[in-house]
């Protein structure tokens, strides 16, 4: 196939917009403009302020005619979505100041009245300490005689302002620091056993220099894990690829914003957005992507996966009722177009995951503007391969996410070999599952 400009190929699918009637429906499918754009920045087709200024010169035209930019015709714009990744694509490893150099792994109990708090990592990073934590107390609110202003505030920023107000750090060189919180949440829980109900609160916290007195406690980081590491095969051949299957895993959306609901159609989109990467020559015309063969898609009936997200939330919330075995590790991943750090392994029954701190890590509200930023999946001792599904966490450009892996991994499993995968390359590394004898 010729090989066209990408700024000529996204240009050309902007062109009907110009013919949009007053009172008429917009030409084209609404998001596959948008969808091109990102996946052109993602994969450095295109800059992001040169797509953007393309994607925006239609909107003054667009509104003048009566158009409301948003839901029903698209946003224009690769905001949300792509926005910023070249810019921290840029960014050298050395000006980063959230990766991990060393982590501890709790829970470690810390005395704070009127709640049981624990610490259950401690992240050593360039821009300070790291405090993942956790508080449990009564929960009070809904109690008669329960000081009405005091409720003003929600419980989750009370329990919050109390761990802050009540918590110092003091390093080996007798150096204090106060904390602040960076994000946390929580909520009502019952207890199991005596059907209390109890709030319950997880978070981070930023260790920062401030003389504050208090009980001291005692946590050891350990050094970077050593650990084997390596290159490894990304999931596909090229970045197109990896970039177009992510997209393709979607087969149903809507988006909603005030009394608006538009229903994306998602076969046209993904359609739009690899015809856009053929024409530029980024998709292989030979991908096994466009054969439509079971190895294309893994050969999984469509009710597999509702079925396997259904299986792991309940193994995950299993999970959330009892301490897992944890492993800090701080492992360096050899990357050269990214920074990847597995920070640790969390262990409990069948549900193993890890914590994966990258660079340059932004999130898209919505499909499709996706941006596949870092992709993980495992191979065990056994042989079994398991799906590395990212859940909590946050951060951008420097992130920090959990991931944990599907199927669960079965006891006779000591080991994992954790592959980490960027849309350019990836890399591995052999790590021992917590708490599994060899």
């Amino acid at each position: 196939m010729v090989q066209e400009d990408a700024e000529a190929v996204l240009r050309a699918m902007m062109a009907p917009l110009s013919a949009a009637r007053r009172g008429g429906p917009l030409p084209g499918v609404p998001f596959s403009r948008e969808a091109v754009a990102n996946a052109f920045v993602m994969l450095g087709l295109l800059l992001e302020a040169r797509a953007e200024e393309i994607l925006a010169e239609y909107r003054p035209g667009l509104t003048a005619k009566g158009f409301q930019i948003g839901v029903l015709t698209g946003e224009l714009s690769v905001r949300p979505g792509a926005h910023g990744f070249q810019d921290a694509q840029a960014v050298g490893s050395g000006r980063l100041s959230r990766i991990p150099l060393a982590v501890a792994a709790g829970p470690v109990p810390l005395a704070v009245p009127g709640m049981d708090l624990s610490l259950i990592w401690a992240t050593l990073s360039p821009g300070g300490v790291w405090l993942h934590l956790r508080a449990l107390r009564p929960d009070n609110d809904g109690m008669p005689g329960h000081d009405r202003r005091a409720r003003r505030a929600s419980p989750t920023c009370r329990l919050g302002e109390e761990i802050r107000s009540g918590l110092s750090l003091t390093d080996d060189l007798g150096r204090r620091y106060s904390v602040r919180p960076v994000r946390g949440g929580g909520g009502p829980v019952t207890t199991g056993r005596s059907g209390e109900r109890i709030h319950r609160w997880d978070g981070e916290m930023l260790a920062e220099p401030e003389l504050h007195d208090s009980p001291p406690v005692r946590v050891v980081m350990p050094a970077p894990a050593s650990v084997a590491t390596g290159s490894a095969d990304p999931p596909w051949p090229t970045p197109a690829e990896c970039y177009l299957a992510a997209l393709a895993q979607v087969t149903s959306m809507s988006i909603s914003t005030d009394d608006r609901t538009a229903e994306l159609d998602t076969a046209q989109i993904v359609a739009a957005v690899a015809d856009a990467l053929l024409r530029t020559g980024a998709l292989p015309a030979s991908s096994a992507l466009l054969s439509g063969s079971p190895a294309a898609n893994g050969g999984n009936p469509g009710w597999r996966l509702p079925l396997m997200h259904l299986l792991a939330r309940h193994a995950h919330q299993r999970a959330r009722t009892a301490e897992p075995h944890r492993a800090g590790l701080a492992v360096a991943l050899p990357l050269r177009h990214a920074t990847a750090v597995i920070e640790s392994i969390t262990a409990h029954e069948g549900l193993v995951s890890i914590q994966l701190y990258g660079h340059p890590w932004v999130t898209g509200e919505y499909w499709p503007m996706i941006t596949p930023c870092f992709q993980v999946r495992a191979v065990d001792d056994t042989g079994a391969e398991h799906e590395g599904v990212q859940a909590g966490g946050g951060g951008s450009p420097e992130g920090s996410w959990e991931f944990w892996f599907w199927p669960p991994i079965i006891p006779a499993a000591r080991q994992i070999r954790v592959i980490v995968s960027t849309l350019w390359e990836a890399a591995s590394a052999e790590l021992d599952i917590p708490r599994r004898p060899a």
